[in-house]
C-alpha cells in the first residue's frame, strides 16, 4: 500500500506540473493573421472541397465540380443529392487553400493516420504517398501512417490536394484533422510519442514475455499467469501495430485485410484474457457461468473478425467496448464484495483497476493533444498499474510457492515414517518367516509324531489284542465267567485304545494335504457318502430338492458329511432316523445344513461338543472317541467357514455351516 501511494502521488505530481498546462494556441487563419509562433499551431479541420468518387489531381481540380465543402469526420456522416449516407467504401478527393502568415518560424504539415490509402500534393507539387491509391480493391493498397511534411518557408499559401481510397474498413477518408504547426513543435511531440510508446509497448512486451516463460518453463499450475500474460502481449501487439505498423514496412506487398483481421484478433484476445484473468483470481466468488460466457462471447467475436469480409469486421469494435463495460462493472462488483471479507489480493487489484480507470479517464478527457509530457505520464501510469497485477501474481505464487514447502515437508515426514514402517515391516515379515520356518518344524515333529503313533503304539495294541484272543482261544473250556469278563473287558478297553489313536491321527491329517477345487454335485457327493455310512440302508436320507454344482474340495466336504450324518444315525435314539440335508448359494460361497429328528443337544452344550475328546452320555451303548466333530469344525474353519447348532433337548438337530469358494 505506501508503494501504491507513493507512485500515485509521483504520477499526480508530474501531472499536475505539466498536464495541465495548456501550451498550444489554435489559431483560426481566417480571423488570426498574425504571426506562427513556437507554441501556435492551425488546425484544418473545416471547409475542405469534397469530391466523391473522383480521384483528382492539382491540373484536374481546377475543372472538377465540388461535390460539397465537409468538415473533416467519416465521409459515411456526408449525404448524396438523394439524402442518402455515402458508404464508407470508396474514394474521394479533398482539397484546400490555407494561408499562413509569412513571418513563421519553420513550419510543418502534420497528416494524421488514414484508415485507407492517400496520395498528397502541395502547391502542385507530388510529395508522398502512402500505400497504393485505385479505384477498386485490387488495385488499392492500403497503409496506414502519420506523416510530417515541412513547409517552404518562401511561400505563405498553400494548396492542399488529397486523395483516399477506402475499400477495406468502416471509417470512410480523413477523420482526423490535419494541422499546420512549428517543425520542432510537431517532431518534439513526435519524439515523446515515441518515448511514450517505448514505455507502454517495451514494458507491456517484456512483463507478457516473462510471464509466459515463467508460466510454460516454471510455474504452469496457475492459468491466471497465462492470462496475464496474453493480455500483456496482446495489448503491447496492439499499441505497436496502431502507431508504427511494423510489418508493414517488413512486408511491403502485405496484405492490409489481413494485418486488420489479426490487430482485432489481438484486441478480442487481449480482452478474453483480461476476463479470464480475473476469473482465475476469484474462482470461488465469481457466476458459475462467468468464464462459460466469456469464452463464448470473445471466441464469438474471434471467428466473426476472421470470416466476415470487409468492412463488416470493423464494425466488432462497438460490441467488444459494450462487453468489456459490461464485464468491468460485474469485475468492480466482485472486488468490491470480497473486500469485505479482507481479501489482501482483491484490494490490490481493485487498486490497480481504479488507477487503470482513472489514467484512461485523464488520457481521454484531458490530454488529447494538450500537451506532450502528458502522454508520457498517462502510458507511465499504464505500466505501474501493469507493475501492480504483476505484484498480484508472484503474491498468489508466493502463497503457492510455500504452500507446495510445507507440502515437501510433509512428504519428507512421509516418507520417513514410510521408510520406518517399512523397516519394521521387514523385521516383522523375519519374525513371520522365522515362525512359518518354526511352524514347518513343528509339522514335520506332528508328522514324526503320527508315524510313532500308528507304528509303534498301534502295534503293542494289536499284540495285546492278538494275545488276549489266543489265551481265550486256548483256554475257553477252562475259564470261569469272571475270567473270560476279564479278558472281554481287556479286548475292549485295546480297541477303544485303538479308536482313539486313529481319531487322533485323523484329527491332526484334517485339512492337510491336497487342497485341489473342483466342480461337482452335491447329489453324487451325497450319494456316496450314504452309501457308506447306511449301506443298509436303515435311515432315511433326503437330499437337496435342488442339485447344485459346488466348488470346492470334494474330499474335505465329503470328510465333515461323513461324520455328520454317521453322527446323526449313531445317535438318533427313534426306530428310524430321517436325516434332511439343504444347500444355499450364498454370497462367496455355499450355506449347508444337516437337520435330524435325534434327541437333540441342550443349549449348554453347544460348544462343547466341537472340542476334542468331548462326549455327551446321550446313549450309552453308542461307543465315541469324541473326536469326529472337533474334526469337522478344523475343516469347516481351515475352509473360512462358521458352524452353528440349532438345537433344544428332546426337538432334535440342525448343524448349519458355511463354505468359502
Amino acid at each position: 500500500m505506501k508503494l501504491v501511494s507513493f507512485l500515485f502521488i509521483f504520477l499526480s505530481t508530474f501531472i499536475n506540473l505539466y498536464g495541465f498546462q495548456k501550451v498550444n494556441k489554435n489559431i483560426d487563419v481566417a480571423k488570426d493573421s498574425s504571426s506562427l509562433r513556437s507554441n501556435d499551431k492551425i488546425v484544418l479541420d473545416t471547409d475542405w472541397n469534397f469530391y466523391w468518387n473522383q480521384l483528382l489531381t492539382p491540373e484536374s481540380v481546377k475543372s472538377a465540380t465540388i461535390y460539397k465543402q465537409v468538415s473533416l469526420q467519416n465521409w459515411t456522416n456526408f449525404t448524396l443529392n438523394n439524402q442518402k449516407s455515402l458508404p464508407s467504401l470508396g474514394f474521394a478527393t479533398y482539397t484546400k487553400t490555407v494561408t499562413i502568415p509569412s513571418d513563421r518560424v519553420a513550419s510543418s504539415l502534420y497528416i494524421p493516420k488514414i484508415y485507407a490509402a492517400s496520395k498528397l500534393w502541395i502547391n502542385g507539387e507530388f510529395i508522398s504517398e502512402i500505400g497504393v491509391v485505385g479505384t477498386n480493391r485490387k488495385e488499392t493498397l492500403h497503409r496506414r501512417f502519420s506523416q510530417i511534411i515541412p513547409l517552404n518557408t518562401n511561400e505563405s499559401t498553400f494548396e492542399i490536394v488529397l486523395q483516399v481510397a477506402n475499400f477495406y474498413h468502416s471509417k470512410g477518408g480523413i477523420t482526423e484533422p490535419l494541422v499546420i504547426a512549428p517543425t520542432k513543435q510537431l517532431f518534439d511531440k513526435k519524439t515523446k510519442r515515441i518515448v511514450a510508446d517505448m514505455i507502454f509497448i517495451g514494458c507491456l512486451g517484456f512483463i507478457g514475455v516473462f510471464f509466459l516463460f515463467f508460466y510454460l518453463w516454471y510455474w504452469s499450475k496457475d492459468q491466471a499467469v497465462l492470462h496475464f500474460a496474453i493480455m500483456c502481449i496482446a495489448l503491447s501487439y496492439m499499441a505497436l501495430s496502431d502507431r508504427y505498423a511494423p510489418f508493414t514496412h517488413l512486408f511491403e506487398n502485405a496484405n492490409w485485410l489481413l494485418l486488420t483481421r489479426i490487430e482485432y484478433v489481438a484486441l478480442f484476445l487481449g480482452g478474453s484474457a483480461a476476463s479470464l484473468f480475473f476469473n482465475d483470481i476469484y474462482k470461488k466468488f465469481r457466476h458459475a457461468m462467468y468464464a462459460k460466457i466469456i469464452k463464448i462471447s470473445f471466441w464469438t467475436l474471434t471467428s466473426l473478425a476472421i470470416i466476415l469480409p470487409a468492412p463488416y469486421f470493423t464494425y466488432l469494435l462497438m460490441p467488444f467496448l459494450v462487453l468489456m463495460l459490461l464485464n468491468l462493472t460485474y469485475v468492480a462488483f466482485i472486488i468490491i464484495k470480497v473486500i469485505f471479507i479482507k481479501k489482501s489480493e482483491s484490494i490490490l487489484l481493485l487498486i490497480s483497476m481504479l488507477l487503470g480507470s482513472a489514467i484512461f479517464i485523464i488520457h481521454i478527457f484531458f490530454f488529447i493533444d494538450e500537451n506532450d509530457f502528458a502522454i508520457i505520464f498517462v502510458n507511465f501510469g499504464y505500466v505501474v498499474a501493469f507493475l501492480l497485477l504483476s505484484m498480484l501474481l508472484m503474491n498468489r505464487f508466493s502463497i503457492s510457492f510455500k504452500q507446495l514447502e510445507i507440502s515437501k515437508e510433509l512428504a519428507l515426514k512421509q516418507k520417513k515414517e514410510i521408510s520406518l514402517q517399512s523397516k519394521k515391516l521387514s523385521q516383522a515379515n523375519l519374525k513371520l518367516e522365522e515362525n512359518l520356518l518354526l511352524l514347518e518344524n513343528y509339522n514335520t515333529e506332528l508328522d514324526d509324531f503320527n508315524h510313532i503313533v500308528s507304528h509303534d503304539l498301534k502295534s503293542p495294541l494289536v499284540s495285546v489284542y492278538s494275545l488276549a484272543s489266543f489265551i481265550e482261544e486256548d483256554l475257553k473250556d477252562n475259564l470261569d465267567d469272571n475270567t473270560k469278563y476279564h479278558l472281554k473287558l481287556l479286548k475292549d478297553v485295546v480297541s477303544k485304545m485303538e479308536s482313539l489313536i486313529n481319531g487322533l491321527l485323523a484329527y491332526s491329517k484334517a485339512a492337510k494335504g491336497n487342497k485341489v477345487k473342483a466342480f461337482f454335485s452335491i447329489h453324487q457327493l451325497l450319494n456316496k457318502v450314504s452309501s457308506v455310512v447306511d449301506n443298509q440302508h436303515k435311515s432315511s436320507i433326503l437330499l437337496p430338492e435342488k442339485d447344485v454344482d459346488i466348488y470346492a474340495n470334494e474330499t474335505e466336504l465329503s470328510h465333515v458329511f461323513q461324520n455328520l450324518i454317521s453322527n446323526a444315525i449313531k445317535h438318533n435314539d427313534k426306530e428310524k432316523a430321517i436325516i434332511k440335508i439343504d444347500v444355499k448359494e450364498i454370497a462367496e460361497g455355499y450355506l449347508f445344513s444337516v437337520t435330524d429328528n435325534g434327541p437333540g443337544i441342550e443349549e449348554k452344550y453347544h460348544d462343547k461338543i466341537f472340542k476334542i475328546f468331548s462326549q455327551l452320555k446321550i446313549n450309552e451303548d453308542v461307543e465315541s472317541t469324541g473326536i469326529g466333530l472337533a474334526i469337522v469344525k478344523k475343516i469347516i474353519t481351515q475352509n473360512k467357514g462358521e458352524i452353528t447348532i440349532d438345537s433344544d433337548k428332546g426337538k432334535g438337530l440342525t448343524i448349519s455351516f458355511t463354505w468359502k469358494i
